[in-house]
């Protein structure tokens, strides 16, 4: 019996690991929204997330455009965000976030209607220095 306890924790321990391995990766994601200027992939592999986990994959995919200096692709993930999360910590940060550091953009990118809509000052002042 001990033997088949390995082949199934062997079965699983692979499983899983092919699991990753084909998993769309949000990074790579990333990448392509950035070679072709368009979101597409990086909403493709968010909408496959479940709902719980979706916040998370958008706040490393606009980090990873905000860092690369992408910013206006950034602020478009921020809207969409905004407009399927808009109620979440992460969600009041990034608005938060553009408006102080790209105040330019934010006023280009964020309507007075996306703001009275999405944005809520009291739960993004609340949000530290990393959401």
């Amino acid at each position: 019996m001990p033997g088949i306890g390995w082949i199934v924790l062997g079965g699983g321990i692979g499983a899983f690991v092919l699991w990753r391995l084909l998993r769309p990766s949000l990074d790579g994601a990333v990448q392509r929204a950035i070679a072709g200027e368009d979101l597409q992939p990086i909403m493709e592999v968010l909408e496959k997330r479940s709902t719980s986990a979706q916040p998370t994959g958008y706040n490393h995919a606009i980090r990873r455009l905000w860092d690369s200096y992408q910013r206006p692709m950034a602020l478009s993930l921020v809207r969409e965000l905004a407009k399927n999360h808009g109620t979440s910590n992460i969600a009041q940060y990034w608005i938060k976030q553009v408006m102080v550091v790209e105040p330019a953009l934010a006023k280009e990118g964020f309507s007075k209607e996306f703001l009275d809509t999405y944005f809520q000052p009291e739960v993004a002042a609340q949000c530290g220095p990393v959401g």
